[in-house]
């Protein structure tokens, strides 16, 4: 196989691939004895057909499958001898087979294009104080008192207060009908939780068990229920239970039921350091967000519409994937519209200004994955196939899915290590800013 590369821009190579005639020839052979066997030709016994008829009757079709096949077994090959990463699939084009015998095709490659990385090193950050607060932890506990509390049914005859379960049966009226997908029956409602409307719970207050009342509630143009956004709708509201939410006792004894705390003490203690770690790794997002910012606006770099147009796919395959997983059905032609396309264009573009960016500062730092890193990329992928370790490292090590890991695991190395570079800014307080101005 001969290789040649030919440039045709700062960020395109054409690929000039030939496959040489003895072994073209050898492959048409095979195709044409293989298919004299098969072939049924009026006026030809079975075995028997020439090959310049069965060339007549099924040359294009045989040229077509040797040369997709030489090119998905050679083309490969073709890039590792040119040293060529394609960011985006190639463009194949001029397939031939030659007067001499010969199969020859040419590949536009789209690859990273020459670009300066200067100034990485001790890039100018802001992070946020790690601070965690009485407050907080006291948020904490009472998220915990919630998660464990217990519903009371009451007997008494008193009106739904602020913090009550209502069990409440109610029918939505727009536009003089009913609004059938609003209807509910044995809803539990957490009066102050505003689940419904901001302004539903407030309407409940003061009414009474085997209580039927109505009200009506306006509801904005922006409500993402399309049949009532910007419409008033009456609710005919019947309350068929009252519950009161008892919240355990703050306590040792609170702390002991959760698991492994010794006291109410320790309990806090160990929020503490769960919300310190919590915080930690959102200052570590926020300044890694910097960096990435910082780089992207800073290094100039020129590539194809193709690249982004695959990125771009690649991000509406991630938004389609999230709400399949939550079981949601959509239709995949509502994502892949001119209009959203567009609106993620920008995200796309930054992204693979970002991937080359990181890739080049790993190249510049020596950042590679250890042979522990690569064998858990590799178990990750075995259970994410449900396959053996060993098989996805010999039967799927160069394939896309691998090499998409292994590039994500090197950015987020590179990130790690321009983190511990970066000098941190002091953070400047209002009054301070007004005071410059």
């Amino acid at each position: 196989m001969n290789v040649s590369v030919v440039d045709v821009s700062a960020y395109q190579k054409k690929l000039q691939v030939e496959i040489p005639a003895k072994k073209v020839q050898k492959e048409l052979d095979s195709k044409y004895h293989d298919l004299a066997k098969r072939a049924r030709i009026k006026g030809f016994r079975p075995g028997k057909v020439p090959r310049s008829i069965l060339k007549s009757y099924y040359g294009k079709s045989v040229e077509s499958e040797v040369s997709n096949q030489f090119i998905q077994e050679s083309f490969p090959e073709a890039l590792r001898q040119s040293d060529l990463k394609p960011l985006a699939e190639a463009d194949v084009e001029e397939m031939r087979f030659e007067d001499n015998g010969s199969f020859t095709y040419t590949a536009t490659v789209d690859i990273s294009p020459p670009f300066e990385v200067e100034g990485y090193k001790e890039l100018a950050v802001n992070k946020t104080p790690v601070e965690v607060t009485a407050e907080q932890i006291q948020a904490e506990l009472q998220r915990l008192r919630e998660q464990h509390s217990e519903l009371r049914t009451l007997e008494s005859d008193r009106p739904v207060a602020e913090g009550d379960v209502a069990v409440i049966d109610f029918t939505p009226w727009a536009d003089d009908s009913v609004f059938e997908k609003g209807k509910s029956t044995d809803y539990m409602l957490e009066i102050g939780k505003k689940s419904l409307h901001p302004d539903f719970d407030e309407k409940v207050i003061g009414h009474q068990k085997g209580e039927s009342f109505s009200f009506e509630l306006d509801y904005p143009e922006d409500a993402p229920t399309r049949e009532i956004a910007g419409k008033r709708v009456r609710f005919d509201v019947t309350i068929k239970e009252l519950k009161e939410k008892t919240l355990p006792e703050l306590n040792d004894e609170f702390a002991q039921g959760l698991g492994d705390y010794k006291s109410l003490d320790d309990l806090k203690e160990q929020l503490r350091e769960k919300l310190t770690r919590q915080l930690e790794q959102r200052a570590s997002s926020e300044i890694r967000q910097q960096i990435i910012d910082q780089l992207v606006a800073k290094v100039e770099m020129e590539f194809s519409r193709k690249v982004v147009e695959k990125e771009i796919d690649h991000l509406i395959g991630l938004l389609q994937h999230q709400f399949e997983s939550q079981g949601l059905k959509i239709d995949a032609g509502r994502f892949n519209t001119p209009e959203v396309r567009a609106e993620y264009r920008p995200q796309a573009e930054k992204n693979v200004r970002w991937r080359l960016i990181s890739n080049r500062i790993a190249e510049l730092e020596e950042i590679e994955l250890t042979d522990e890193e690569l064998e858990q990329i590799y178990a990750d992928i075995a259970r994410l196939l449900r396959s053996d370790v060993e098989k996805v490292r010999l039967e799927y090590a160069d394939s896309p899915f691998v090499e998409q890991s292994k590039e994500s695991k090197i950015q987020e190395k590179v990130l790690a290590y321009l983190e511990k570079q970066a000098v941190h800014k002091e953070p400047v307080e209002a009054e301070d800013i007004s005071a410059q101005e």
